[in-house]
Formats: C-alpha cells, structure tokens, sequence
C-alpha cells in the first residue's frame, strides 16, 4: 500500500515548513517513510494505518522546539483518526514493543513499557504525528472511542495524563490539594480530581490557583471547590496551605510558587524544557516519572502507591561514599568512565540497566543522576525511581524543600482506557 500526501513540518526555528510525505507498506511486513522522496524511517510490523481526523493542540507542541527530540517533524500527538471502515479511535502516543504487539523488552516485561529507551513517540519523538493528513499508528495503541463525543475523545490523551498524576500522588480524606495555573491541562486535572473524588468515595477538597479570573470560571464548572485568584491575595498568606500542590504552570517561577504553597508533596505536570531550580534536566525527570525526597531509611524503599518494585540497588554519590552505610541493600559508586559496561555486570547484567535509588548531595549530581550521558535520553535510576537528597540546605528554593521533609513528585502519560472510562 502507497499513501502520498503533503504535510506541515515544525521546525527548530519556531516556524512550518512544506514536506512531501509518502508511506509504502502494511501492517504485516512493515512501512518505509519516504520525505521528500528519501527514506526517514524504516517501521518493523505492527503498524496500522490511519487518516487524521481532528488533532489537539497542547503546550508540547508551542514548546516543542525546547524538547531534546529531532526537528523538523510533522507534530500532532492528541489524535482522532479513523480507519479505511470509517470507525474512529484515539492513539496512545509510545511507540513500544507492546504497542506494536511484537516480542517484549526488559521494561515491557516490568510493566514499564512506555519507558522504553527505544520507544518513539507519536508527533513528538520522529514517528509522523497527527497534523498530517495520515499517522502510522502501533496497533495495540489503537483505542475506539466507543460513544465518547469526537470533541471530548480529542481530549483522551492529555485527559490521561491528568489522571497520572493522581495515580502518582493520590489525594487522601481531608486533604486540600492545589491544582496551580489551570488551563488546558490544569483544567483537566481539576475534572480528574473530580471524578476521581466521586469513584472513589473520598472527601478532600480541591483547590483552583491562577493568576486570572478567566480560567478560575472554567475550573468551577468543572469541578473545584474554591477558586483563588492570586491578584487578590500574596503568596505568602498561602504558604504551606495545600497538601499536595499538583503544577500545570509549565514555568519555573510557577514551580517555584508550588514550593512555597505544599506542605508535603508537590506534583510537577508540565515543563518547557527550561532550567528549574538549578536543574536543567528537569523535563528529563518527568519524562522519567522521577521523585526526588529527603534521604531517610523509610525512603530508601520509595515506590508509587500501586506499584510492587522491590528497591535492590542504591547509587551513592562518591561524595558520599565513606559517609553513608547503607544495610540490605546493594550500593555501589561507579565512576562514569565505568558506563556502559558497568551494567553488563551482576546484578544488571540481563535486567533493567538503572539503579532502584540514586543518593546525591547537591542540585549539580542531581542533575547528573537524570541525565549522566551526553547524547543519551537515559538516567541512571530506573522510571518511577528515586533521587534521595543528603546534604545541608542551602539557598536552593527545591533542596530547601525537599531537605524540610518535602516530596517532589512528577508524571507523564496515563491509561486512555481508564481516561474513557471516566
């Protein structure tokens, strides 16, 4: 099959530029992309076709030039498609060996699939996104929208994202928690939190942020308690207001606002591939579904609420190598000139290459620790691991944070079966 089209590019500019696109395969050997008559990428199976049928705009995309992902692409990942029957589907956006339904990796197996190393990712990491005319879609990433409307089924995938977070950091009777700067996916949030009070039968109340009233009217009809618009009121009478703050800012002066308004926990949703706090692999950690918490014994076996890892292997910073005596553990300092060989060793060797929990001292290893190796989208401690901070506080607006006994949280992508659901 031979599908030809013309399509938009975003480019490193900030700009669009014309490309001629033509797709030659199917579903069972394979495809070739073909731009402007050379070939771009070769598709094993496992790969339908479909035509684009409406496609969502969501702040990946205004950012997406700060992302550490090639350009030019045809973007697009908040899809309604349809197959060649006319019936309609939103796509999960990992491009995994489960999602294709083909032979497992290490991280499929874990139940991790869409952390990958070699996943790419639908409008964002090289496969042809959705503001093309045609997508080529993993197979097992393909979900019917069932009798969801068009308009809100577009909304799946930033919708699932929302209930991630909630997964992650899950609000407790009592609570209040922060949804801060409530736009397009902050507002989604504030109707996870919504729904997610309703079926689970809980009793915390749910509390709008922003800096305008506009967005705070959206969020009431979508189902926040209390609507605070900080032009009427200083930051600092809400400090340590919230349990859990829940960021949608995507900024780092938001993020920093989040500080100062949790008591405990706060839950990075969005960044711009900005420097936050000293870290400039910030965006890198969420895409990692990363924690970062003070060192303590209790921590050392940090894990998401519904999840059964079992934390085996500890990085330790060299600095803190004759500092820390870590029992029931196995802990190790390597030097980076021992990687990549060093996970061929046991107990990596034909398992997950990453570390369970990683130690550091400073805002500098932490940085390090998300992403040690120049070129490589590859941290040193596995998804949804942690990064433990020992040290002395410091004028650091995060480690003074985390070293009070606060807990940074973040996620990425959710489940678009539970998201139509709800």
């Amino acid at each position: 099959m031979k599908i030809k089209f013309s399509a938009l590019e975003y480019t490193r500019e900030d700009s669009f530029q014309k490309a001629e696109y033509e797709f030659d395969g199917n579903e069972e050997s394979g495809w070739k992309i073909y731009r402007n008559n050379e070939i771009f990428l070769s598709l094993n199976k496992g790969y339908k076709l479909l035509k684009s049928v409406a496609c969502g705009v969501c702040s990946t995309d205004l950012d997406r030039r700060f992302l550490p992902f090639p350009l030019p692409q045809i973007t697009g990942h908040e899809v309604l498609a349809e197959d060649s029957e006319g019936k309609r589907y939103v796509v999960e956006i990992n491009d995994t060996y489960q999602a294709r339904g083909v032979e497992e990796d290490n991280f499929c197996k874990l139940g991790i699939p869409t952390h990958s190393p070699s996943r790419m990712v639908l409008g964002i990491d090289r496969l042809p996104g959705g503001f093309g005319k045609y997508i080529l879609a993993p197979k097992n990433a393909i979900v019917s929208i069932g009798k969801v409307p068009e308009k809100v089924a577009i909304l799946t995938e930033p919708f699932a994202a929302a209930l991630q977070a909630i997964i992650a950091s899950p609000p407790q009777d009592g609570q209040r928690v922060a949804v801060l700067g409530p736009r397009r996916l902050g507002s989604l949030l504030i109707a996870a939190l919504y729904l997610f009070r309703k079926q689970q039968n809980l009793n915390f109340e749910i509390i709008a942020i922003a800096r305008r009233a506009e967005p705070l009217k959206l969020t009431k009809q979508l189902g926040s308690d209390r609507e605070i618009n900080l032009q009427n009121i200083s930051i600092e009478k809400l400090t340590k207001e919230f349990d859990i703050v829940y960021d949608t800012t995507a900024n780092p002066q938001g993020f920093e606002i989040a500080l100062k308004l949790a008591k405990k926990e706060v839950h990075l949703k969005s960044t711009n591939g900005l420097e936050v706090c000293g870290i400039k692999n910030m965006t890198a950690l969420v895409v990692d579904e990363l924690s970062i918490l003070p060192y303590s014994k209790e921590n050392l076996e940090f894990h998401w609420q519904n999840d059964t890892w079992k934390n085996e292997t500890v990085y330790i910073s060299p600095l803190l190598r004759n500092v820390l005596e870590i029992s029931n553990k196995l802990s190790f300092s390597p030097e980076f000139s021992e990687f990549p060989e060093f996970w061929n060793r046991d107990p990596f060797k034909n398992k997950l290459p990453r570390f369970d929990i990683a130690i550091a001292q400073n805002i500098q290893e932490i940085d390090t620790i998300i992403r040690p190796f120049q070129n490589s989208e590859e941290s040193l401690v596995r998804p949804r691991g942690a990064i433990l901070v020992y040290g002395n506080i410091n004028e650091n607006p995060l480690l003074n944070f985390i070293q009070s006994g606060g807990i940074l949280k973040s996620s990425r992508c959710g489940n678009f079966h539970l998201a139509l659901k709800l």
